[in-house]
């Protein structure tokens, strides 16, 4: 042996390395037992392979089956109670889900055939039942829709032609005095017919700009924007209450007689607001309007002293006759 190869020889003998090792018990296997150990590690990772795959889904399946289990247990305990609905329902604390049409739809289907809940066909019938019953549209809400921007319309028509130049706190107020008549019996049951009170009639009209040729002037641009903003605001009732119940208001530049006859609520911007008296209230004020009066015919021979006054010798009078042209066009 020639001394490369003993030094060559020697270097392998000494090479301790794993993979040397590896190598050198890889090498004194015979062909047979080279195949042999192939085949059972093929084997080794095919079985690994598999069960890292396996083992997930059949943990699934057996979740499932025990979930459908359970669910079939609660499904046959609660068809056996066929009073249990009605119990639920009968407590006052019971949430407001227990009275839905559909889940009596499920309770009846129960009671019918417990085994249906458990089926696809059940479910699909469950899943139906319950679409049917939360269902909250209905064609009506399309004309209820239709009523509802119609009145919000006449709210910012109002606060446009009336208010447009007042801050916002101004134009709420003015948009809160109408629905504050709205929900007063002495007026007409909705924002238009509030607003548009007394345009057709010859003694006068409640706003001035729906008799005084004002909407000729087509509503556009920001302050219309805004006027329908605060309308919608006002008419869904999400502001907080600014004029004291006020059913009344003018101008702080003008005092016409029959503010005195109403009781003052408070003053927004340009505007001042009142209301009707309440109880004892109606005396003082029908004193101080008797008052107002004499002095007003006293000054000027009694020529426009009745203009606009407020007949309350009741607090039941319907005063949508009356002529009260409480409102002056904005500037």
């Amino acid at each position: 042996m020639s001394l490369r190869t003993r030094q060559q020889s020697s270097q392998f003998i000494a090479n301790t390395s794993f993979r040397a090792r590896a190598r050198r018990w890889w090498l004194a296997k015979s062909d047979a037992e080279q195949r042999s150990v192939v085949s059972r590690a093929a084997m080794v990772c095919a079985c690994a392979f598999g069960l890292t795959f396996a083992l997930p889904t059949i943990s699934s399946a057996n979740t499932q089956k025990e979930a459908e289990a359970d669910f079939r247990e609660q499904t046959l305990r609660f068809a056996q109670a066929k009073d249990a609905g009605d119990a639920v329902r009968a407590d006052p604390a019971a949430p407001a889900v227990m009275q839905h049409e559909w889940l009596r739809n499920v309770e009846y289907s129960l009671e019918r055939d417990p085994d249906s809940a458990t089926n696809r066909y059940g479910a699909l019938e469950r899943d139906a039942a319950v679409l049917a019953g939360m269902k909250s549209f209905e064609p009506a809400h399309l004309k209820r829709a239709e009523e509802m921007s119609a009145q919000m319309k006449c709210l910012a028509e109002a606060v446009y032609y009336e208010a447009r130049s007042e801050s916002t706190q101004g134009q709420i107020a003015v948009a809160e005095v109408i629905m504050n008549r709205v929900r007063d019996h002495r007026y007409p049951n909705s924002a238009c017919g509030v607003v548009y009170q007394g345009a057709t009639r010859t003694t006068g009209c409640q706003f001035t700009f729906t008799c005084d040729g004002a909407m000729a002037r087509t509503p556009r641009g920001s302050r219309w924007e805004a006027a329908r903003s605060i309308a919608a605001h006002v008419y869904l009732d999400l502001d907080e209450p600014r004029t004291g119940g006020a059913t009344h208001y003018h101008a702080t530049y003008v005092n016409p007689v029959w503010n005195s006859g109403l009781i003052r609520t408070s003053r927004i911007g340009t505007h001042i607001f009142y209301r009707f008296p309440r109880g004892s209230e109606w005396a003082s004020a029908k004193a101080a309007e008797r008052a107002r009066l004499a002095m007003a015919r006293s000054e000027e021979g009694g020529a426009d002293a009745t203009i606009m006054t407020i007949d309350t010798s009741t607090t039941t009078q319907d005063l949508n006759a009356q002529s009260l042209n409480v409102l002056s066009p904005a500037p």
